[in-house]
């Protein structure tokens, strides 16, 4: 998994999202990191192996210009190099970078299409469209292409979005179509050229709120990243896709949707409160333990039944910034040597105070 921020309004773009970045990394990041920002017609972009401080001090990512930026930040194991990283970019016929594009999902309900996406990746290198991440890789992750290299799923997405557009549609119906024929459980931010002004995004299930200040629009995969101005987060509509811009957001729910995505109520959220409160309660949890192989999310999938897609991991986020504005919400950090000699990766415990 992963966490995901943007920034829309009158500020400089990268600090706040590096700050955000940082205020969530130990959730569920810390072994990759990427940021894009639109200037003046043009999109800047800066990727790595490794966490939000080496992308600072290794890259000039501090220093993008512009007031529009996305920035992610993935959970390990570390698999390839730095284009594995995100963002995944899209250039035009003019080789010009048209569009970035930054996911946080897993193959959820649609795990079984992965022979499926790995055809897609064929068919749209065959159109022109190139999958930068494509590299020899042991470990069986993600799509084999025909030549045996493996991509990295959200650049596929990327570059169908991108012939989705070349087609002649606008970025909203785009991803729109994108995430429903390439389908899994996930939220993508997208910048565009053509509307500098806006951070595009589709959502089926993953977590992404919206917050608002007076200078700006703020998104992220957990409410905790957002500065003080940013107001009450607002879970972004699952099951569509719409934009986000300085001072408010448009959403349109997908025409033909991929799949049904259970709702959270407000019995289910009383009743996490009480479970996640109760995993907490003896201190020591990670969202995601590689050691123990479980994560404090599971106990909350029972909540939603059966339902082939839930909005546990929105869920379990929003029960942990409840938590934090409370007061009762105790992280510590812990630091993970990775597979690369010389990274490390920050990891949030947490606990109850």
């Amino acid at each position: 998994m992963c966490n995901i921020a943007g920034y829309a309004g009158e500020r400089a773009a990268a600090p706040i999202l590096l700050e955000m970045l940082r205020a969530q990394e130990g959730f569920d990041a810390g072994y990759y990191s990427g940021i894009a920002t639109i200037h003046e017609g043009k999109i800047y972009y800066a990727k790595l192996v490794g966490c939000v401080q080496n992308l600072i001090d290794n890259t000039d990512a501090a220093s993008l210009p512009g007031n529009v930026g996305i920035i992610h930040g993935r959970s390990g194991p570390i698999i390839g190099d730095d284009c594995w990283a995100h963002p995944f970019i899209g250039k035009n016929r003019a080789v010009e970078t048209e569009i970035a594009y930054v996911a946080n999902g897993v193959g959820g309900f649609a795990n079984c299409r992965r022979g499926e996406y790995g055809r897609l990746a064929d068919s749209l290198m065959a159109e022109g469209y190139d999958i930068s991440s494509r590299q020899l890789c042991e470990k069986d992750v993600y799509y084999k292409l025909s030549d045996g290299t493996t991509a990295h799923v959200s650049d596929v997405m990327c570059q169908l979005i991108l012939k989705y557009k070349d087609s002649g549609r606008d970025p909203v119906n785009a991803m729109s179509d994108a995430f429903c024929e390439m389908p899994s459980e996930i939220v993508g931010l997208l910048l565009d050229m053509s509307e500098p002004d806006k951070i595009f995004y589709s959502r089926i299930n993953r977590p992404m709120v919206a917050g608002f200040s007076s200078h700006g629009a703020y998104l992220s995969t957990s409410a905790i990243a957002f500065p003080d101005d940013a107001g009450e987060p607002q879970l972004l509509p699952a099951l569509s896709s719409g934009y986000v811009c300085a001072d408010g957001f448009y959403s349109s729910p997908y025409k033909n949707p991929p799949c049904a995505v259970a709702p959270i109520d407000a019995v289910a959220r009383k009743e996490a409160y009480d479970v996640i409160c109760n995993e907490l309660c003896s201190g020591g949890r990670e969202l995601w333990c590689p050691i123990r192989q479980d994560n404090l999310e599971a106990p909350l999938n029972k909540l939603f039944g059966n339902a082939d897609c839930s909005q546990a991991t929105a869920l379990l986020y929003d029960i942990l910034f409840s938590l934090h504005k409370e007061g009762r919400l105790k992280i510590e950090e812990k630091v993970y040597e990775t597979e690369k000699p010389g990274a490390s990766a920050r990891r949030f415990i947490l606990g109850l105070r």
